[in-house]
């Protein structure tokens, strides 16, 4: 009897599909690309129970009651509010990596708990995106939801639009503490700043191109009142340091 309830348990958590529902609603009908991977993926049948997150913490239970060609409906129930979200608020503004590997950046970041990431476009950035690249972002913000799925988090890395360095570095007054990882000699290590820094809410943390930063973007991070923090004595591919930044501060912050 509990191997089975174990099992039923762990079927529902694989099969978590997102739906942005609003809460209190009886009866869902899901026709988006969520419809598919149940019906033609998972091929699940009418009767199996699935649950669903909208996105904004709000998870349920639900029943599939009808499939009707590639849409699916759903008799919903046990709503309830799951939080998993890191204690403080944590952006990564991060120059984009060539190739996939900016894939595998939001896909782990999503997976530690990262509220939004930022698309920068640095000096030395070796891809540089247009504020209109929507196809890209669109793909992230896939990625985004994908991740959200396989970890059990309800709420979804917001992907933001494509910023330039010098758009953002002077509007920070919603974080309590900016960070630039950057090795100059008078960067602190992380953990020493984060020591110093225990009650904070909301964090941004730059992550430059493979290339370093330009002197003139350094300057600016220190008239903007900005951290300096180093990630050690080598040099770091982007995604690398965007996910161990994320991983030091979604640890440090929930034990302090």
């Amino acid at each position: 009897m509990l191997i089975s309830s174990i099992i039923k348990v762990k079927e529902l958590s694989m099969n978590r599909f997102y739906v942005p529902f609003q809460a209190g609603l009886k009866s869902i009908w899901i026709d988006s690309s969520e419809s598919h991977h149940i019906i033609h993926v998972k091929r699940l049948k009418t009767g199996d129970n699935i649950v669903l997150f909208n996105g904004m913490g709000i998870e349920c239970n639900a029943e599939i009651v009808e499939i009707n060609g590639n849409k699916v409906r759903v008799e919903a129930n046990q709503y309830k509010t799951v939080n998993k979200e890191n204690k403080v608020g944590v952006d990564i503004a991060f120059a984009v990596p060539k190739g996939k590997r900016s894939h595998f950046l939001i896909q782990k970041c999503t997976e530690l708990g990262v509220r939004k990431l930022i698309p920068m476009n640095y000096t030395h950035s070796v891809v540089k995106l247009k504020a209109e690249s929507s196809e890209k972002i669109e793909k992230w913000r896939k990625i985004a939801i994908e991740a959200a799925k396989q970890c059990g988090r309800n709420t979804i890395t917001e992907i933001g639009d494509v910023v330039n360095f010098g758009d953002i570095i002077d509007n920070l007054d919603n974080y309590d503490l900016p960070l630039f990882a950057c090795n100059q000699p008078d960067s602190n290590n992380l953990k020493n700043t984060l020591q110093e820094h225990l009650k904070v809410n909301n964090i941004v943390c730059f992550i430059g191109p493979e290339g370093g930063f330009t002197s003139n973007e350094i300057e600016m991070a220190k008239n903007a009142g900005c951290e300096f923090v180093s990630l050690g004595q080598r040099t770091l591919r982007v995604e690398t340091a965007a996910i161990a930044v994320s991983a030091i501060l979604s640890y440090h912050y929930s034990t302090n």
